[in-house]
């Protein structure tokens, strides 16, 4: 590869010169493996420079936004960003809003809502998504660009970058429009600068015998929080294999066939990979094949003590539980050493390095000491710049703070307790209920392998609480030995009214409980 090729970017600085320049030392190494090919560094980089060129000359640069459509997790993805950021344009990605799964597409309306909301200058597309993407061009009256897309601007690999040298990064540059769903069920445009990107990037790169030969496997979207990892494991000169989207056996296969050393999940993935290997009767990583893992990093709701007892004593010392939020990133971590534990396996760990967390009075915002519970606030140079739409800007960042939602207290070690949303919390007889800490409990039977409580309002004006289980193949749970268990260690206002026995908990689209679902379908409304 030609010098000016490879060091054409160098004035761009942050992350994504670094992690170029990485690849250019051994352009021939395999780093990204996708629908069972390998692609070298020195073929990113060359789609990297196409890309580049073909967004310069579609009015792309600084402050502008590249709207993206692609299949899911595809290396196009990181590409097109990468080029993006030289030229200090964002991305705002329009497949899904989902972080735990971006196989199901979103609505095209929805996604013109989006693309019209970041005021795009272009949006690049790829085969897989060539007549939507058509479609929202179109509509949105913009430049459609991407490799062999017809009528678009075409994008080949190699070449110049164009006659754009780029301009040194800011902090201050916007990195991403990222979208979330929320509670409110229509994406949440959230604008994240190159502040909080490169900070997490950096914070995530490995140390010491974990930054060995990485090999990170990617299964949740490339759009979300996995992205800034999978840019931390390439700028370790590690290697990405892109799995379209999660599922077990997919997963396993994955880790033996390549030799993972890391990867990331929603909570909901640590337990189906557990009931899996239960199933397939395999008790130890050895036994599983999975040895080669030395990092494994779950997030995305708070998880069963009784559950990550069992991931220890398969997996062992290599769980690390992240708590953040889509707006704030990473918050707090619950190290490996941690999960050897069993009182802190309640909590969601202790604040990463830079980040400061406080606990505010719900009804006056006032700061609360340790072991008293309140919202959660966070501080640090991760938190987003603010959503798209500035009301919600308003209400959720106040004199500096990001306040999350969550409800929790930080005890005398300084370790957070998530207790709940606080849109969850019901009062059952005058009692303060947390729905989470109701599941927690369920959970201590060991006969139960999963656990969803949820409130609703009745009829009758008052707030009720019911729940729903799952419980190990061949065995059984009485209710009278559920509720007498609750009742015992928390206080029968802690009790549900109702617990359904399912096969199955229902999951949204992030992978979480999905609990309008159940108060649908087993919520009485006579």
């Amino acid at each position: 590869m030609a010098t000016d090729i490879r060091e054409w970017w160098a004035t761009a600085g942050g992350y994504v010169a670094e992690l170029l320049s990485v690849l250019a030392e051994a352009p021939e190494r395999p780093v990204l493996h996708y629908r069972g090919s390998w692609i070298t560094g020195g073929e990113h980089l060359r789609s990297v420079t196409g890309i580049h060129r073909v967004l310069h000359e579609s009015g792309v640069g600084h402050g502008t936004v590249v709207g993206v459509l692609t299949a899911s997790n595809s290396p196009d993805i990181l590409a097109v960003r990468h080029a993006a950021h030289l030229l200090r344009a964002s991305v705002g990605h329009l497949r899904s809003a989902n972080p735990g799964s971006s196989t199901e597409m979103l609505a095209i309306d929805d996604q013109l809502e989006m693309l019209r909301s970041t005021g795009a200058a272009a949006l690049y597309a790829d085969q897989d998504s060539a007549d939507r993407a058509a479609e929202l061009a179109r509509s949105a009256g913009i430049a459609l660009i991407g490799p062999d897309v017809p009528d678009a601007r075409q994008v080949t690999p190699g070449g110049g970058p164009g006659p754009a040298v780029p301009a040194p990064w800011s902090p201050k540059d916007l990195a991403a429009i990222a979208f979330t769903s929320g509670s409110t069920g229509r994406p949440k445009g959230i604008r994240k600068s190159r502040r909080s990107w490169d900070s997490v990037v950096y914070g995530t790169i490995a140390q010491g015998r974990e930054a060995e030969q990485i090999t990170a496997l990617v299964g949740t979207p490339l759009s979300q929080t996995v992205a800034q990892l999978a840019d931390a494991a390439l700028i370790d000169r590690g290697r990405l294999i892109l799995l379209e989207a999660f599922a077990p056996d997919p997963w396993i296969h994955s880790v033996r066939e390549h030799s993972v050393t890391r990867t990331f999940m929603a909570t909901s993935h640590l337990y189906q990979i557990l009931d899996r290997l239960e199933e397939l009767g395999l008790s130890d990583a050895a036994a599983a094949g999975l040895s080669s893992l030395r990092h494994l990093d779950y997030a995305g709701s708070p998880a069963a003590a009784a559950r990550l007892t069992e991931a220890v004593k398969l997996f062992g010392s290599i769980l690390f539980q992240q708590y953040g939020t889509s707006e704030s990133a990473r918050i707090s971590c619950l190290a490996p050493e941690d999960h050897t534990e069993p009182d802190l396996l309640a909590t969601v760990g202790r604040p990463f390095p830079g980040v400061e967390i406080g606990i505010c009075d719900l009804e006056n915002g006032s700061p609360l000491s340790d072991g008293r519970t309140g919202e959660i606030r966070v501080r640090s140079p991760h938190v987003m710049d603010g959503y798209l739409d500035e009301a919600l800007t308003a209400r959720a960042i106040r004199d500096g703070w990001y306040h999350t939602g969550d409800i929790g207290y930080r005890d005398e070690h300084g370790y957070l307790h998530l207790l709940d949303r606080v849109a969850e919390m019901v009062k059952i007889n005058g009692v303060k209920v947390y729905p989470t800490v109701v599941e927690r409990a369920m959970m201590t039977i060991p006969r139960i392998t999963q656990a969803v409580a949820y409130g609703f309002l009745g009829k009758d004006g008052l707030e009720h609480l019911h729940a729903a289980i799952t419980v190990r193949r061949g065995v059984s749970v009485s209710m009278g030995e559920v509720r007498g268990h609750l009742a015992n260690i928390l206080s029968a206002a802690h009790v549900p009214e109702q617990i359904n026995i399912l096969d199955k908990i229902p999951l949204n689209s992030a992978g979480k409980p999905d609990k309008p679902r159940l108060r649908l379908e087993y919520v009485s409304h006579t």
